[in-house]
């Protein structure tokens, strides 16, 4: 008896649900048209809030953070993203620090860590502008002689030169993304854009001149073959300069590198030795007294601004 009321039970909600997705099958179908129509009025907002969003434009800070992820980065993320991802390390190490530190102490460590990513992205663009800096000359000659071998086609030019250019894979890879941007778009402030991102990766003079050359010709199809090999002469006299500059500086790297330690390792000596002062005796002023041990680090503090001041010269980007 139990059974059969189960079997009851299970045909009564299979009946239900039989009529039930009928009824909805039959509402679908009555109120087809209606559905459809408010679907595509969902789309169309979503694409209307989406070319609104395009359209809007950016805050200079946003502009900046776009530049310099585009330049760092061959994938590079949204300028938002990069800084939702700051905010979200601040407030993780500020909450974190609070537990452990004093209100200020926090905060102070907080601002520290979260600017460490940018931090490192100046450091990766500084990277990116030096080593790219020094293919000027070679792509430079490279794109004129390309440039008069397409027949003064700017679009031509820059993709025989990616395809050609093995020894300037930093400025080979922003004028790939270059080119992607310029055979996708028609519009002058497009362009321009485009070509200051350019220039912004390596940061010189040259590049700004090549830059402001490709948007020209890409905006007006002038010939800029003249003012290419102004820039290539310009970079040969540059070279040769900077060539003369490392070899007047080698002088200076030798002595603060050697010259240096090598005084004060004999005024050591000299003290030991001829003013008969104990060693541990010297040991001890230099180290355990507060004017010998100012005057330490006093050596050591301009020995590495020195080393700090020779890699500065002897590191500057190649430009003119």
């Amino acid at each position: 008896m139990k059974i059969e009321i189960d079997q009851m039970d299970l045909l009564s909600i299979m009946i239900t649900s039989a009529i039930l997705a009928l009824f909805i099958t039959g509402v679908a179908f009555l109120y087809y048209e209606t559905w459809k129509r408010l679907i595509i009025r969902i789309k169309m907002r979503n694409r209307l809030k989406t070319r609104r969003k395009a359209m809007q434009k950016e805050s200079k800070l946003e502009q900046h953070f776009r530049i310099l992820l585009s330049v760092s980065f061959k994938k590079p993320i949204e300028p938002r993203q990069f800084l939702g991802i700051t905010v979200l390390i601040f407030l993780i190490i500020m909450l974190v620090g609070i537990r452990n530190v004093s209100l200020m102490s926090a905060l102070i460590m907080a601002l520290l860590i979260a600017g460490m990513p940018y931090l490192l992205l100046r450091l990766r663009l500084e990277t990116i502008r030096r080593k790219g800096s020094y293919e000027g000359e070679r792509l430079v000659a490279e794109f004129l002689a390309q440039y008069r071998i397409c027949g003064y086609n700017i679009y031509k030019t820059i993709e025989q030169v990616v395809l050609t250019s093995e020894d300037t894979k930093i400025c080979g890879k922003l004028l790939f993304k270059l080119l992607l941007e310029l055979r996708n778009t028609g519009d002058p402030a497009v362009i321009r854009n485009t070509a200051n991102e350019f220039a912004y990766g390596v940061n010189t003079n040259w590049s700004r001149m090549l830059a402001n050359n490709i948007r020209i010709s890409a905006e007006s199809g002038i010939n800029v073959s003249q003012s290419l090999e102004d820039i290539l002469i310009q970079l040969r006299e540059a070279r040769a300069l900077s060539e003369e500059r490392k070899r007047l500086n080698s002088e200076s790297v030798r002595m603060v590198i050697f010259l240096a330690p090598l005084m004060y390792a004999g005024t050591i000596i000299t003290s030991v030795k001829y003013l008969d002062i104990p060693l541990m005796r010297l040991v001890k002023n230099q180290l355990c007294t507060e004017q010998g041990f100012l005057l330490l680090l006093m050596i050591l503090f301009l020995f590495l601004v020195n080393l700090a001041l020779i890699e500065i010269v002897n590191n500057q980007r190649f430009d003119y």
